[in-house]
């Protein structure tokens, strides 16, 4: 006998692997952001060590300029990027939290579908024996005339 809910089961199973793919985009979308954001303080850390090194020699005031302008765009850069990342991880949240409901239905119709199947499978069983025993019955009387 089919689950009288088969379909609906289904659909939860359907909705919770569609959540669990736009999570795993977003996921991949979060892990991008964070390695741009590792690569830029990468940059900015390697500059740094080119601009201590070159302040031992002589410096010209338009290379000066021009490591500022670079620090000055990284760290507006870098705090874009935090923002970004920041936005991210509000999205990954919310769709981890759409993943857990969607779990929590589609786990609540698989109870369900277990009870029914647990209930019918008492009433056959019941109905095999209540069956047996008639059998058994009918012997006896055949046996004892």
């Amino acid at each position: 006998m089919k689950f009288r809910f088969e379909t609906v089961l289904k659909v939860h199973k359907e909705k919770e692997n569609l959540i669990k793919k736009e999570l795993g985009v977003i996921n991949t979308h979060m892990q991008n952001q964070m390695d741009r954001l590792r690569f830029m303080e990468g940059i900015a850390e390697e500059k740094k060590q080119e601009l201590n090194q070159t302040l031992d020699q002589e410096m010209n005031i338009d290379k000066m300029v021009l490591y500022n302008n670079f620090f000055t765009g990284v760290k507006l850069e870098k705090t874009r990027q935090e923002q970004v990342i920041s936005e991210v991880a509000e999205k990954l949240n919310l769709k981890k939290q759409d993943l857990v409901l969607s779990m929590m239905k589609r786990r609540t119709m698989e109870i369900l579908k277990e009870r029914e199947q647990s209930a019918l499978k008492k009433k056959q069983l019941k109905t095999e024996i209540a069956l047996n025993d008639e059998t058994g019955s009918n012997q006896w009387r055949m046996n004892s005339t």
